[in-house]
C-alpha cells in the first residue's frame, strides 16, 4: 500500500465539495434526572466528501483508473481543502513547529515571522495531518512565535522544529467506497461521481 497524490487535471477538480468532522463520541442521560454526559473517544477525523463533474473520453478513462485503482488496493491519497489551497490571513515562508506537541492537544506553537497571522479556518500540515486553526485566529509575536488554537486536537504527535505547510497543505486519506460508480450516457458522456474520503493514519 502506498499514498497517492491527487491527479492535478481539470476533471478531477470537485463540482463540489463538503469538509467536516467525524467526531465520535458516547451520550448517557440519567434515568430519574435526565441529565445527559457526552464523552469523547478522543478520535476525530476529517470527512471530505466531494461530486466529480461530467466528462468525456479519455478523461472518463483516466478517472475510472485511478479510482477502480484506489478500491482495489486500498491506497491511500493526499488531499487537501481544495476551496481555500492557503491562508487568508498572512502566514507565508516557511514556518516550523516552535515546540513538540503530543497527539490530543488543542494548541500548537508555530515559529514564523514577527506579526504574520492565521485566520479562523486557515490551515496547515504536518506530515500528512491537517491543523485548522479555530476562531478567532491569532498573531505572532514580535519573536515570530504563534500559538495557533487548533479546531480538532492533534490526531498524531507534532515533533519540535518539523515544517509546516501552508500552501495546499495536505492530509492523507482513504477513499470509502469499495465500489466507486462510473455512469454513462451517450455519447461516451461520463456523468459525475460522488466520492467520500476519510481522514487516516499510520
Amino acid at each position: 500500500m502506498t499514498t497517492q497524490s491527487w491527479p492535478t487535471s481539470r476533471h478531477f477538480f470537485p463540482r463540489d465539495m463538503k469538509f467536516s468532522p467525524r467526531v465520535p463520541k458516547s451520550a448517557f442521560a440519567a434515568a430519574y434526572t435526565g441529565q445527559t454526559q457526552e464523552v469523547s473517544h478522543s478520535a476525530d477525523r476529517i470527512v471530505l466528501s466531494m461530486t466529480l463533474g461530467p466528462c468525456r473520453e479519455p478523461e472518463a478513462g483516466e478517472r475510472e483508473s485511478f479510482f477502480w485503482s484506489l478500491a482495489s488496493t486500498g491506497d491511500w491519497v493526499n488531499l487537501w481543502h481544495m476551496q481555500r489551497p492557503i491562508p487568508n490571513g498572512t502566514l507565508r515562508g516557511s514556518p516550523t513547529a516552535g515546540a513538540a506537541a503530543s497527539a490530543g492537544a488543542r494548541t500548537l506553537t508555530v515559529q514564523t515571522t514577527a506579526g504574520a497571522t492565521l485566520k479562523a479556518g486557515d490551515m496547515l500540515g504536518n506530515a500528512g495531518q491537517l491543523l485548522m486553526c479555530a476562531y478567532p485566529g491569532a498573531t505572532a509575536n514580535g519573536s515570530g512565535v504563534l500559538t495557533m488554537p487548533l479546531v480538532m486536537p492533534l490526531r498524531k504527535a507534532v515533533s519540535n522544529t518539523s515544517a509546516l505547510t501552508w500552501d495546499k497543505p495536505t492530509g492523507t486519506f482513504k477513499l470509502q467506497a469499495e465500489q466507486p460508480e462510473t455512469s454513462y450516457v451517450a455519447p461516451r458522456m461520463q456523468l459525475g461521481m460522488d466520492l467520500v474520503f476519510l481522514e487516516v493514519f499510520t
